[in-house]
């Protein structure tokens, strides 16, 4: 049993498989080519062969029959018998030079005593072999001068030509044929030699790959220490007010610097969990309503700060309540959102979620879609930008990001039992869907025909009505500070309307493009603003 279980094992080696494979393939062509020589051989060359030397027997047996017809017109009757007699002996002597044996075996002579004038049954002649199974046969008239048939003459003709030929064109075949089979032998041995190395080469190669992820994981693992220490240090430095007026500007850039280094460091520590696959999701009650307006908040300060707009089309009838793993979806539409963003210089992105069906057992089949105006994707890119650390080459890609995105997007999409799916034309945009099962808990979460808005988002984002406004003097003032990139003098008109509630939409609005220096598009929005 122990035996067993070992040839078993060994059997069920990918190498092993590999081999086996190859060599039931080769066996197959060895079998096919037998076969197919075999019936090319007894089809069609062996009959041809035996149709050629039963021809020249035929010939032989003609020529022979020539000189007993000469022999009966011209002999004299009564010596007529002896003539023939003695001539029979010298046919049946007679050898073949390529074979070197004697080509008629036995000949039968049958006379028509009433076109000869002989004696009746004088003449009737037989000798040598009577019967010969692999002979050949032939029957010969013998026809006078005057058209009348004196007799036939029946020849019992040697097989050897037939023997010899075949012989030697079977020699030939299988010569030829054996070179062929050993050429295929040596590819068989080459291909077996061949694939044991690659094997080799491929367990090096995922040995490697598997000590590198290892690698990853723990650098970035001893990364995260120092950067949430960094991270949670600037926390506490934005909570002191005299300590920003004086280095905000410095505190804020290592916040963000570490915020970016950590967004990677995640994404390099979800890949290497994926090539080992110790990724797993944890599905749990998630109110979909929130999770889809957080997202949309997140994201909107970054679309505002790059002057392009966020749109949102949640379909009515969406469920309340799902069992869903809230994080990695939480991960996968952030990923899709914050690509669309970055890649829309003008335009804007449109973030959707749709009821596309049922997905049985008292589940929901829901659509998520980014659709942005962005640079897009040309064909020949389409199929490596789900390639790890692969990135589209140009600026915006070559200077940040890690190229993990998409694709740990499209392993968890995977993992959810869909496919991230893309369609993109360069200069145009890109659309980016994927379509989950979810098990609903709870039905029903916005009102026919309402979109879903949360209940403390800022005026402008959540009726499109516009901000309440400072008065001229104070925009004046401010304008006047943006025009300067004076960032404290920003800061100390914000601060004046910090007591006051009316304008608390205004502050939310412009502390972003304030806090990042972007002070073109602060300046263009309050222009129009102004102006409206």
């Amino acid at each position: 049993m122990g035996r067993r279980s070992r040839v078993l094992a060994l059997l069920g080696h990918p190498r092993m498989r590999s081999h086996l494979l190859i060599t039931a393939v080769f066996v197959l062509l060895f079998a096919s080519f037998v076969f197919s020589l075999a019936r090319y051989w007894t089809g069609s060359l062996e009959p041809r062969l035996y149709l050629t030397a039963e021809t020249q027997a035929r010939i032989l047996a003609q020529s022979q029959a020539a000189a007993l017809l000469e022999t009966i017109e011209h002999g004299a009757p009564g010596l007529l018998r002896d003539k023939l007699f003695d001539l029979m002996q010298e046919i049946l002597l007679v050898e073949d030079p390529a074979t070197g044996g004697r080509i008629v075996l036995g000949l039968d002579l049958q006379i028509d005593y009433e076109a000869v004038p002989v004696t009746p049954g004088s003449l009737e002649l037989q000798d040598g072999a009577r019967a010969c199974e692999r002979c050949f046969h032939a029957s010969i008239p013998l026809i006078g001068q005057g058209g009348r048939l004196l007799g036939v003459a029946e020849f019992l003709l040697s097989p050897r030509y037939f023997d010899t030929l075949s012989g030697e064109m079977r020699s030939k075949l299988i010569a030829e044929s054996s070179l062929a089979m050993g050429l295929m032998a040596l590819v068989w041995i080459t291909m077996l030699v061949m694939f044991h190395r690659l094997y080799k080469a491929k367990l090096a190669i995922e040995a490697s790959d598997r000590a590198k992820t290892r690698f990853m994981a723990n650098v970035t693992h001893e990364l995260r220490t120092p950067l949430n220490a960094i991270l949670g240090y600037t926390q506490l430095y934005k909570q002191d007010a005299p300590l920003m007026a004086g280095h905000g500007e410095g505190i804020s850039s290592i916040d963000r610097s570490a915020e970016h280094l950590l967004m990677m460091i995640n994404d390099i520590l979800d890949f290497s969990r994926m090539g080992a696959d110790k990724l797993a999701l944890h599905p749990a009650e998630v109110a979909l309503p929130s999770l889809l307006e957080t997202l949309v908040e997140m994201m909107e300060v970054r679309a505002r700060l790059k002057g392009i707009r966020l749109e949102r089309q949640f379909q009515p009838g969406l469920p309340a309540v799902v069992l869903v793993d809230e994080k990695r979806l939480r991960q996968v539409l952030l990923n899709l959102l914050g690509n669309a963003v970055k890649f829309t210089e003008r335009g804007g992105v449109l973030f959707s979620v749709e009821r596309v069906g049922h997905g049985g057992d008292g589940k929901a089949r829901l659509r998520f879609g980014v659709l942005d105006s962005g640079i897009g994707i040309g064909p020949s890119e389409l199929d490596s930008i789900f390639i790890a650390f692969r990135q589209i080459d140009n600026p915006i890609t070559r200077a940040e990001g890690s190229g993990l995105g998409l694709t740990i997007s499209q392993q968890l999409v995977g993992l959810m039992g869909s496919e991230l799916r893309v369609e993109s034309e360069p200069g145009v945009g890109s659309h980016f869907w994927f379509d989950i099962d979810v098990a609903v808990l709870t039905e029903g979460c916005v009102a026919d025909g309402e979109p879903t808005q949360p209940a403390d988002a800022p005026v402008s984002a959540r009726t499109g009505t516009g901000i309440t406004m400072p008065d001229d003097d104070y925009l004046d003032e401010f304008v006047e500070h943006v025009r300067r990139h004076n960032v404290l003098g920003l800061r100390r008109l914000l601060e004046r309307l910090g007591g006051q509630p009316a304008y608390r939409d205004f502050i939310e609005y412009v502390q972003p493009y304030v806090r990042s220096y972007r002070f073109r598009p602060l300046l263009d929005w309050l222009t129009r603003e102004r102006e409206n």
